[in-house]
């Protein structure tokens, strides 16, 4: 009776997802804590103290120099030894396990990413948290899936309470989490997969908020709208974030291709990438880790603008921080260093934006706001077109300063920035890299339930079959009679030989007095392209898509030559436009 009621609730599939969110929601909290504690223990073996940020004024030159580099040649070991060579990392790795193995992703790689990703910010890698972060939510996800069994459309979803838990620990900002996992990971958003997604998201923001308090990632200052004349200012500063986005997504594997060519070990290049991060950070230390200190002092208007200890303009200082921080997080990424763009994306949206908003409040000061408003507003713009996620970026900054007066500026610049940089190209910080590969990612959720689809739902037809003597004219007067398009050759067992049509009888049509010496056995074609009866729909099309025959043999599963039947291609594409609509029916209803 307890055995039923087990299988009846795993079959309540919404029901029973939305109580796995729960301690997958739960799991991702104490990833994201392990990961930040992590990163601050690291800092402390280096510099003393949790945040680079806080500790640049009394961190000796040489540690610059040394700790990335010593940090690099950990990360380096670790990415040779430990993770699987040619597999994408982080974020890019969560979308290439949806797309590429239904979503399975194995508990070295996860531990692996978390361990190295700890290592190179909390060495000062130029990189971020949040990317290590959301993966590790979605590893721990697709794990527990795995170990529970579920099918693969239900480890998806798991997956993207991973992803939502994540974000929302990273920057205490649980909307944003639910919108990023639905807009950047699993493109679905129907109510069966909502559900557990938002309570994932609302685990992990309570755990969170229980550990550290109730505050955003970093200082947000109030913001005002001082004219709406400065509109057109925000769409201006979109444009000029959508460029930089651009710029950063081309650079990226530009970056990569520089290290593999100019560093032929892979276990020195994060190491390499760490040295040209110490002699860039001796100039300007605030590129170092994470930056949020120097983002909060760019928010709040603080900034002391020097450098080598010479005070320079602010603009130019600005201008300085924002081409340093672009260099070094593509340098960083490109060398191989654990840790994601989505941190710098921030960094680098507050200087731009509060180097255009000082030119634009000298300009016109009356009707503008000081260049802090422009920071905040650019680091959702800058974040948005680099991910290409306008709503989750524009709902995540809205969470973080709770000022309804910001949505406006806010929605024009991140629709701007992510408009202009698509039109240099679709993909972000987070798909280029597997579109270098040729992994296509934004068909991931029509994948996930056309690997679902078995074979047996397509309409399978029956063959004649011949004996493997049978001569050939018998051959031909079955293959007429029959108008099956093929027959079977089979041998004595009644197991397949090989399969003849059109094309195989072809060369044998002319000359009649083959007819009693030729038999079916050397007219068969033996190297025929099966399926198995427990193959997918998946499958199948891409078998047909690559090949230019219009039929495929079935196989049982246990016996590659026991014949089943055969598809046609017109069967198998008809099957699939109907479940298109059928799936369509189920999303929308």
């Amino acid at each position: 009776m307890i055995v039923q009621g087990v299988d009846w609730f795993r079959h309540q599939d919404a029901l029973y997802l939305a109580l796995l969110s729960v301690p997958v929601g739960v799991l991702a909290a104490y990833g994201a804590l392990a990961l930040r504690f992590g990163i601050e223990w690291v800092s402390v073996l280096w510099i003393g103290d949790r945040s680079w940020s806080i500790a640049l004024d009394h961190i000796p030159w040489y540690v610059f120099i040394v700790a990335p580099v010593c940090g690099g040649l950990l990360v380096g070991l670790i990415n040779t030894r430990w993770l699987h060579e040619g597999q994408a990392r982080v974020i890019p790795g969560v979308l290439e396990s949806l797309s590429e193995r239904g979503g399975r992703i194995d508990f070295r790689k996860a531990t692996g990413e978390a361990a190295s990703s700890i290592l190179a910010v909390g060495s000062g890698a130029s990189m971020g948290r949040e990317a290590p972060t959301v993966a590790l939510g979605a590893s721990l996800a697709s794990i527990l899936g795995q170990r529970l069994g579920l099918a693969e459309q239900q480890v998806r979803i798991l997956i993207g309470c991973g992803v939502a838990a994540g974000i929302a620990s990273s920057f205490n900002a649980p909307i944003a989490g639910v919108l990023f996992a639905l807009e950047v990971i699993l493109a679905d958003y129907a109510i069966a997969t909502f559900s557990p997604i938002v309570l994932s998201a609302v685990i992990a923001t309570v755990i969170t908020r229980a550990e550290l308090g109730n505050f955003p990632a970093f200082a947000i200052p109030e913001y005002r709208l001082i004219s709406g004349w400065e509109i057109p200012a925000y769409i201006g500063l979109g444009i000029f974030c959508g460029l930089l986005a651009a710029a950063v997504v081309k650079l990226l594997p530009y970056s990569r291709a520089m290290f593999r060519k100019r560093v032929a070990k892979p276990l020195f290049r994060p190491a390499v990438a760490g040295f040209l991060l110490g002699l860039c950070a001796l100039a300007l230390p605030e590129i170092m880790s994470i930056g949020y200190g120097t983002v909060e002092q760019v928010l709040s208007e603080s900034v002391s603008a020097q450098v080598f200890g010479i005070s320079i303009p602010l603009i130019l200082f600005l201008g300085l921080l924002m081409v340093a921080k672009i260099v070094t997080s593509v340098m960083c990424s490109g060398g191989g260093f654990g840790g994601g763009m989505i941190g710098p994306s921030i960094f680098i949206g507050a200087a731009a934006g509060a180097m255009f908003g000082g030119i634009a409040h000298s300009i016109f000061p009356g009707v503008s706001e000081t260049y802090g408003g422009y920071a905040l507003v650019a680091c959702g713009a800058m974040m948005a077109a680099a991910l290409q996620a306008p709503m989750s970026t524009i709902l995540m900054v809205f969470e973080l300063s709770g000022n309804y007066e910001i949505m406006v500026p806010l929605m024009a610049a991140c629709i701007t920035a992510t408009v202009v940089k698509r039109a240099f190209g679709p993909g972000s910080v987070i798909t280029e890299s597997l579109e270098e590969r040729g992994i296509e990612t934004s068909w991931g959720l029509e994948r996930s339930w056309m690997r679902a689809v078995g074979v047996g739902r397509i309409p399978l037809r029956p063959i004649p079959s011949v004996s493997e003597s049978t001569p050939l004219k018998e051959l031909k007067q079955l293959y007429v009679n029959s108008g099956k398009g093929c027959v079977e050759v089979v041998d004595d067992e009644g197991l397949m030989v090989g399969i003849v049509t059109f094309s195989d009888l072809q060369k044998w049509l002319l000359d009649s007095s083959l007819d009693d010496v030729v038999v079916a056995s050397e007219v068969a074609n033996r190297n025929v392209l099966t399926i198995a009866e427990d193959g997918s729909l998946l499958d199948t099309i891409h078998i047909m898509d690559r090949e230019t025959f219009e039929q495929m043999p079935v196989v049982a599963r246990d016996n590659p030559r026991k014949l089943l039947g055969i598809l046609s291609r017109n069967a198998v594409f008809s099957t699939y436009h109907k479940l298109i609509v059928e799936h369509g029916e189920q999303l929308t209803g």
